[in-house]
C-alpha cells in the first residue's frame, strides 16, 4: 500500500494558535450566533483545524490542491483530495457534520473560475452566509498561482483576488446582520511589483507615516511591518467595498515549519448598518491596526512582541485573551454586545 505523504502544516506554534487563540473565538461566534458555523477554508489533507473545532462546525467548504506549488493538472494524483474527503465523510457519518464539499484545486482558481478540477467538475456556488473563514495560505501574499479559465486561457490569480471574490459572494447573500470571523495566515516575506508600488506610492497619510518609521530597517526586520500594512490596508478596502465593518485583533508573528516567519490575522466582520457620506464607517481606524504591537509566542504563551516594536506602537492590554480584546472594541459594543 502506498503511503500518502502529507504536507507539514501542523507546527507546535500553529497548534497553539489553533487551540488557544482561534478556538475561543470560534466558540464565541457560535454562541453569539446561537448556531453551529459554516466553515470555508484550507484545512490541509488531514483537516487539523476542523478536527479541533468540529463541535462548533455544521457545514464545510474545503479546498485542496494536488501538488503544491505546481499548477493544477489532470495527471496529478488526487490522493490528498481523497484523503480530505475521507476525513470529512467520517465526521458526516458520525453526524458531527451535516454536509461538506471538497473542491479539487487551489482556492484562487476555484473561486475565480467558478468550478474545480475534479473529474466530474464541481461548480462552486455559495447559498448561505459563511461564518468561519480559515484562509491558511502557503507562500507570500503577492505570489500568484497559474490556472486556466473557463475558455482554457492561461491566467494568474492572487490570494487577494480570491479574498475579494469571497467577500463579494458573502455580500450577495440575503441575510440581515451578517457576522463572521476570518482567520488569514501568510508567509512574512514580500516580493513583486504590487508591494514595490505600495512602498513607492503610499495610499494615505497613515500608510505614509507608518512606512517612514520602518524605511531604515533591514529587509528581514522590515518584512513583518510591511506585510502587515499591505494586508490591513487592502483588507479594509475589500471589507468596505462589500459593506462589511472589520475589527482586527492584534497580529500574531510566529515561527512556522522550516523556521519560516508567519503572520496570523484575525478579522471579525459585521454587516454595516449605517453608511456615512463617504461610505462605510469603521469603528477601528487604520492607524490603530497599524500601530498595534505584534503578539509573539514564547514558551507556549502569547506575549507582546519585544523583537518587533516601533516608537509609535500603542499600549497593548496585558490580558491577551482574544475574546477580552474583542469585547473592549467599539465594534463589539455597538454591533455585537446586544446579541451576546
Amino acid at each position: 500500500m502506498k503511503i500518502l505523504k502529507m504536507n507539514k502544516f501542523n507546527s507546535d506554534n500553529k497548534k497553539l494558535i489553533r487551540t488557544n487563540w482561534a478556538k475561543p473565538i470560534v466558540t464565541y461566534i457560535k454562541d453569539n450566533l446561537n448556531k453551529k458555523l459554516f466553515y470555508l477554508g484550507l484545512p490541509d489533507s488531514e483537516a487539523h483545524d476542523i478536527v479541533e473545532w468540529i463541535e462548533h462546525i455544521d457545514t464545510v467548504y474545503a479546498f485542496q490542491c494536488r501538488e503544491y506549488p505546481e499548477p493544477s493538472a489532470p495527471e496529478q494524483s488526487r490522493e490528498k483530495v481523497l484523503a480530505l474527503e475521507n476525513t470529512l465523510r467520517a465526521f458526516e457519518r458520525k453526524r458531527q457534520l451535516t454536509t461538506f464539499d471538497v473542491f479539487d484545486g487551489y482556492i484562487e482558481e476555484v473561486i475565480l473560475r467558478g468550478f474545480d478540477n475534479s473529474p466530474t467538475i464541481k461548480e462552486f456556488t455559495q447559498q448561505d452566509v459563511i461564518t468561519l473563514y480559515n484562509l491558511d495560505f502557503c507562500g507570500q501574499v503577492t505570489s500568484p498561482i497559474e490556472y486556466k479559465d473557463r475558455n482554457g486561457t492561461p491566467k494568474k490569480a492572487y490570494k487577494f483576488d480570491a479574498i475579494k471574490r469571497l467577500l463579494d459572494l458573502q455580500k450577495q447573500i440575503t441575510f440581515p446582520n451578517k457576522k463572521f470571523i476570518m482567520f488569514l495566515t501568510l508567509h512574512c516575506s514580500y516580493d513583486g511589483k504590487e508591494l514595490s508600488d505600495f512602498i513607492a506610492n503610499p495610499q494615505n497619510t497613515d500608510i505614509k507615516i507608518y512606512l517612514a518609521q520602518i524605511s531604515k530597517l533591514s529587509k528581514g526586520k522590515k518584512s513583518p511591518y510591511l506585510v502587515k500594512a499591505f494586508v490591513l490596508h487592502f483588507l479594509q478596502q475589500f471589507f468596505s467595498t462589500n459593506e462589511f465593518i472589520a475589527e482586527v485583533l492584534p497580529t500574531i508573528h510566529y515561527v512556522g515549519d522550516n523556521n519560516n516567519p508567519i503572520l496570523f490575522f484575525t478579522i471579525l466582520g459585521t454587516s454595516a448598518q449605517n453608511k456615512g457620506a463617504g461610505g462605510i464607517v469603521h469603528y477601528q481606524k487604520l492607524n490603530e491596526t497599524l500601530n498595534c504591537p505584534f503578539i509573539e509566542i514564547n514558551n507556549n504563551t502569547f506575549e507582546k512582541s519585544t523583537s518587533f516594536a516601533l516608537a509609535n506602537d500603542t499600549t497593548l492590554d496585558t490580558n491577551l485573551n482574544p475574546i477580552h480584546l474583542f469585547k473592549k472594541s467599539k465594534t463589539y459594543k455597538n454591533l455585537w454586545k446586544n446579541n451576546a
